[in-house]
């Protein structure tokens, strides 16, 4: 614990070189003059009665960030976190988050760029390009920002284009075991007096700081985590007249890598077969060692990603009130394999040629905005339409129907699967029910190579979302206001379950004797399984348990069966109520009260458990529509009491703020070895309080300091049992992820030597306290407290014509898990996604 109190109270009386604070001339230092945008209208950041945090282009700069993944280390109460793919990126605040392997559920934190929202996490977490700062809110955020943000938005505003001419390069060596390179540039200037434009472009490569051991193949990388991508960015503002302004942009990337493997950090059992099968396949117990960063895998993880998307906004000043409106169209494609036993065995995998994303979504803003001598008002309407199609494909592979036999036996044979099935299939035809063409199955016959699900399932989900909103600030005096937002939401979604036909033989016999639903539970299917039993010298539950697993979703075709539509629609109202009152030019105080909301939606998967219950498939093939893919909104009651002060001279920022947020129903997407579920949890909360500080010393005016401290809290209320026992192992228990201390701070100093150079030293850190990083809290995956620092030197011009930087992130070189999961098909091994290991770098920069 010492060593915890020492970082946290470094990180208090530590810092971070805020945001617009040093974009601004050196004699221009104050904390009163950074501005954001959190309710959709310029303020001073001391004047709005949110907790809100804002970073500008220089501290962006200083600390590496380039995508919303870099934020976290200077952002406090953030956590942000990649599992299988990009597409795969989680944020959280304040311990709250969605995560995002099921493309059907939306995320809890809202990601804003440039006005425009993106639906998902996944789809936010490409190159930023130039930024001019981002502000994370904190908290439900559900009048301006819209429904599906019950945790915070990072809202991002990059540059826009400028009257006069400018350039800004940048060329990156990058050493070590990540080497690589990066370049990037821009170009900004008139094309008319009324007409400007800017172009943005850049590239980044990266060896993989993994090494992957892939046993024969097919796969021939030899290295995970690369990076290879190239993104491009277009603006063009038109000023038609001094009150009437329209922005266009247009934006691609595009990356082709290999993400994401996962190393063993704790083996079972079952390690034994898999190093029978492929010796080497996977550490055995005692061995691991996730942190060399060597992982097996036979099966490729590659993915191809391309992100683009169009803008148009118009501003217009009227006399009494300013118009803004905003058209957004944007596609997301996602291609990737994976190995998905994550060992050098050949037992499943996904093919990158049938396990796709695509998402379209189009958005349109329209709001109005004035004052009058008393009130700030605002309403508005926003329109969503997004339009999604996801392929899956699970296959097996070599080894599947081998592992599986020595899985069931205990390792005593290696044809299990088609001793069982042959066995089962000659009792149905005794009984009077034999398998049509049945041919008696060699050994790897049962579930041979390509079986499974070769042609994969198509999900399709389209939504629409209409809402109309209003936030209002009423001066009641010339020091108290009050805030009041309202927004309601019309949510419609249509998804659509088209699933292929499985090729499993053995699986084929299971569901012909028991019936495709596969309910072991009655009269007629004991009886059978007491006859099998006695014939086979195999007891009923063991009996019961292979069939289950000679029959995972996959490899069924009883979904084949429940091809469906099925449509919702929700009426939804959130909104805040806000008092705030400044006692002095220093002081202002508020409490907040706010109600959020994110929709509700469909589980776009396989699956065979639903919330805590199994599926009834004896039901769903009577009726294809009640297959329980439905999962119910999430809503959330917020209340947040801020303390916003200034001290010495305007030059120290010290906020405070206690928060408390209960969910009604909380969205959990968990893993339990073998698929994925949905469950709404009735009841979950978080609280905790949240320090800032910012210190621009006046008497040294080089140096910026900033940090901020998070306690959260983040549990699911107690509950009665379920029966399900990863289910019933969350009652009461923290939240994963969610850490119940966060700190970041940072510390910049700019000086001169000589008459016209400058240098440049910072040095930022964040530290996070014990947390879970598995969705069903095994102790296996628990990663314990520790501290991360990134720093950065460099000499440049005084002019800013051109700057040398050397940087490092990581400088400590500090292991930690980011997300633990069970080894699939593995009972008793886990595995987990690790975080990056130290990286450095030299940076040239020219610019005018």
């Amino acid at each position: 614990m010492p060593s915890t109190k020492r970082t946290i109270l470094f990180a208090a009386a530590s810092v971070i070189a805020l945001t617009g604070a040093q974009a601004v001339a050196q004699e221009s230092r104050s904390v009163d003059i950074i501005t954001v945008t959190a309710q959709k209208r310029e303020q001073g950041i001391q004047d709005v009665p949110v907790a809100v945090t804002a970073y500008g282009e220089t501290q962006l700069t200083n600390a590496g960030v380039h995508d919303l993944k870099d934020l976290a280390i200077i952002s406090p109460g953030l956590n942000v976190t990649s599992t299988t793919s990009e597409f795969v990126t989680t944020a959280r605040i304040r311990g709250i988050g969605t995560v995002g392997d099921n493309p059907g559920l939306e995320s809890s934190v809202g990601i804003v760029i440039d006005g425009v929202p993106r639906a998902r996490n996944g789809v936010g977490f490409n190159d930023l390009g130039e930024l001019e700062r981002i502000e994370v809110l904190r908290g439900p955020q559900g009048t301006l920002f819209g429904a599906n943000t019950t945790a915070g938005i990072i809202n991002v505003v990059t540059k826009r284009p400028e009257f006069e001419f400018g350039y800004n390069t940048e060329l990156t060596y990058v050493g070590g075991d990540t080497s690589g390179w990066g370049a990037a540039a821009s170009i900004t200037g008139p094309i008319t007096d009324r007409i400007a434009a800017r172009v943005y472009g850049a590239t980044r490569q990266r060896d993989g700081y993994q090494t992957v051991e892939p046993f024969g193949g097919p796969r021939t990388q030899t290295e995970d985590g690369d990076q290879n991508f190239f993104t491009f960015r277009g603006q063009v503002l038109i000023d038609f007249t001094d009150h009437v302004n329209l922005l266009l942009s247009a934006d691609i990337t595009e990356r082709d890598e290999n993400c994401c493997g996962a190393p063993s950090i704790t083996s079972g059992a079952t390690a034994g077969i898999i190093n029978a099968l492929v010796p080497g396949g996977r550490p055995m117990p005692g061995s691991e060692d996730p942190f060399s960063r060597t992982l097996q895998a036979n099966r490729s993880n590659g993915q191809e990603i391309t992100d683009q998307g169009f803008s148009a906004q118009l501003n217009w000043e009227f006399d009494n009130f300013d118009m803004t409106a905003i058209l957004s169209d944007r596609t997301y494609e996602l291609r990737s394999g994976q190995d998905t036993d994550f060992t050098g065995a050949d037992i499943v995998f996904r093919d990158i040629s049938n396990n796709t994303f695509d998402f379209g979504n189009t958005t349109f803003e329209l709001r109005f905005s004035g004052a009058t001598e008393n009130v700030d008002w605002m309403f508005g309407s926003y329109y969503s339409s997004e339009d999604l199609v996801r392929r899956d494909a699970i296959q097996m592979g070599a080894h599947f129907d081998t592992y599986l036999s020595l899985l069931g036996s205990g390792g005593a044979s290696i044809s299990t699967v088609v001793d069982l099935a042959n066995g089962l299939a000659g009792l149905s035809a005794f009984l009077g029910n034999p398998v049509p063409g049945y041919v008696p199955l060699f050994p790897t016959q049962g579930a041979p190579l390509g079986g499974g699900n070769p042609l994969g399932d198509t999900f399709g989900q389209d939504g629409e979302s209409l809402s109309f909103f209003t936030h209002n600030t009423w001066h009641l005096t010339d020091s108290t206001d009050i805030s009041f937002g309202l927004r309601h939401t019309t949510t419609q979604k249509t998804a659509t379950f088209d699933f292929g036909e499985s090729s499993v033989p053995a699986c084929d016999v299971w569901e012909h004797a028991f019936g495709d639903a596969l309910d072991f539970s009655t009269a007629g299917n004991q009886a059978l399984l007491s006859a099998f039993s006695g014939a086979s010298g195999v007891s009923v539950a063991d009996l019961a348990q292979f069939g289950t697993f000679t029959c995972l979703p996959f490899s069924r075709d009883v979904f084949a069966r429940i091809d469906n539509t099925q449509t919702l629609e929700e009426n939804e109202f959130s909104g805040l109520l806000s008092l705030s009152h400044r006692f002095n030019d220093d002081l202002l105080m508020y409490g907040t009260y706010s109600h959020g909301y994110k929709a509700g939606g469909f589980n776009l998967d396989r699956f065979t458990q639903a919330g805590d219950s199994a599926v009834n498939f004896t039901s769903v093939l009577a009726s294809p529509s009640s297959y329980p893919a439905r999962f119910d909104p999430e809503t959330v009651d917020s209340f947040e009491i801020g303390i916003k002060t200034e001290w010495a001279n305007d030059s120290l920022l010290a906020n405070f703020y206690l928060f408390q947020s209960q969910f009604d129903t909380y969205q959990l997407n968990t893993f339990n070895g073998i698929a994925f579920f949905v469950t709404s949890i009735d009841g979950a909360s978080t609280q905790g309080a949240e320090m800032e500080l910012l210190w621009l010393p006046e008497s040294m005016p080089g140096l910026t300091m900033q940090g901020g401290i998070t306690y959260a809290d983040a549990s699911y209320d107690e509950f009665a049992p379920t029966g399900t026992p990863d289910v019933d192992v969350l009652s009461g228990r923290n939240f994963s992820l969610a850490p119940e201390w966060y700190a970041s701070s940072s510390v910049t100093y700019n000086g001169t030597f000589g008459e016209n150079m400058t240098w440049l030293a910072h040095l930022d850190a964040r530290y996070m306290s014990e947390q879970n990083t598995g969705s069903d809290l095994d102790p296996e995956k628990i990663q314990e407290a520790y501290t991360l620092f990134n720093g950065r030197v460099g000499i440049g011009a005084a002019d800013e014509t051109w700057s040398l930087e050397l940087w490092g992130r990581n400088l400590t070189d500090e292991d930690y898990l980011q997300v633990g999961f069970d080894g699939p098909f593995q009972p008793g091994s886990f595995n987990g996604f690790l975080g990056t290991p130290r990286s450095w770098g030299i940076t040239l920069r020219a610019r005018r």
